[in-house]
């Protein structure tokens, strides 16, 4: 809040430049970047700020500057999944972090239906922010949400390979193809032989592309998947996907020896989730059913959440730079904001080796 003059009013730019000995011109620049203002003019400007906790006022600076320093977080899923789903919030964190550092604010919006669509981009078509970060990672990015954005000359990146235009869209994704290609060459190494993966919704190219790494992999070192079986990325699915896995025994039907303590075996010894929460519920399906991790399967997840850390085995997994998706993700914004051209970032992944698996 802004301090108040003498006489009770609030401070305008009018009582800094009095009170600095400078013109309201002079005051304006320097509130604005601080351009063609002078070193001793600046002092002295900076001097009464500091001693007023003067604080500029942000509609009027965007009325002058056509900026608001604003920026959308705009989350094309249900409203809960931003509670539900860690890796949103987590994402969320990072950005309002890297928008802070730099002096900016963030609208949080969501969108999960036509109605609630021409609402946000009613709401965006005002001016009230400079840019949006978009991001739907269960549903996919809607190519008609995208453009309407883009129709509106409004600066976007999206947090995925984008669904239409990848050229002339900024975004930022991670390696998904490589991150489950890793994962399934390492439970190879480990000595499993069936494996199965849990995967997320059919729609977002990250869900795509995590399939193909898995397929790829096993192909390429002479082995097929004992099946694949899609969830929605939380716990309740990994849990009821990893049951119907262990009921069906596989596509194939194969199952691995019995385990040493004389309990059934398992349709598969190797199993890669695509999500830590989608990991932890597999290790509550196969702790039910007799089953030992690592001993008769192994689990690799994927994020790196707090949760593969409090598992029980603690979970290998796949590490997703939440920080880095962030950092770029508002640093291609504030750039297409001043101008610059679209641009695509894809960032690497990391394996973490934990006790879900030898």
């Amino acid at each position: 809040m802004r301090r108040l003059a003498m006489d009770g009013k609030k401070m305008t730019i009018r009582d800094i430049a009095s009170r600095s000995g400078v013109s309201r011109a002079t005051v304006s620049r320097y509130l604005n970047g601080g351009h063609w203002v002078s070193d001793e003019a600046a002092a002295k400007i900076r001097k009464v700020i500091e001693k007023t906790g003067y604080v500029a006022n942000k509609n009027a600076r965007s009325l002058a500057t056509g900026h608001s320093d604003s920026v959308a977080f705009l989350l094309g899923e249900p409203q809960e999944l931003l509670f539900d789903d860690p890796n949103f919030s987590t994402l969320l964190r990072s950005i309002a972090d890297e928008l802070g550092r730099k002096g900016m604010s963030l609208i949080m919006m969501t969108t999960d239906n036509d109605d609630e669509n021409e609402r946000n981009l009613k709401f965006l078509r005002g001016g009230p922010v400079d840019g949006v970060l978009l991001v739907a990672w269960h549903r996919g990015v809607h190519p008609g949400l995208l453009q309407s954005l883009r129709e509106m000359r409004m600066p976007v990146v999206v947090a995925e390979y984008p669904p239409i235009d990848a050229e002339a869209t900024s975004y930022v994704h991670v390696d998904d193809y490589q991150g489950a290609a890793q994962a399934t060459r390492y439970l190879v190494e480990r000595g499993a032989r069936h494996i199965a993966m849990l995967t997320g919704p059919e729609g977002p190219s990250g869900t795509q592309a995590r399939i193909r790494g898995f397929e790829d992999m096993l192909e390429k070192l002479g082995w097929e998947p004992v099946a694949i079986e899609h969830g929605t990325y939380n716990k309740a699915s990994g849990y009821q996907a990893t049951l119907r896995l262990l009921e069906r025994g596989g596509s194939g039907g194969q199952t691995v020896q019995a385990s040493s303590d004389g309990k059934a075996g398992a349709p598969i010894d190797g199993l890669f989730a695509a999500s830590d929460l989608m990991a932890a519920g597999a290790l509550q399906a196969l702790r039910q059913q007799g089953l030992r991790v690592p001993g008769d399967v192994q689990v690799v997840g994927f994020d790196d959440q707090a949760i593969a850390r409090i598992c029980e085995p603690a979970l290998t997994t796949i590490r997703q730079p939440f920080d880095g998706i962030g950092k770029h993700m508002v640093d291609q914004l504030i750039d297409l904001m001043g101008g610059g051209a679209p641009s695509g970032v894809t960032l690497p992944l990391e394996l973490v080796v934990r006790d879900s698996t030898r």
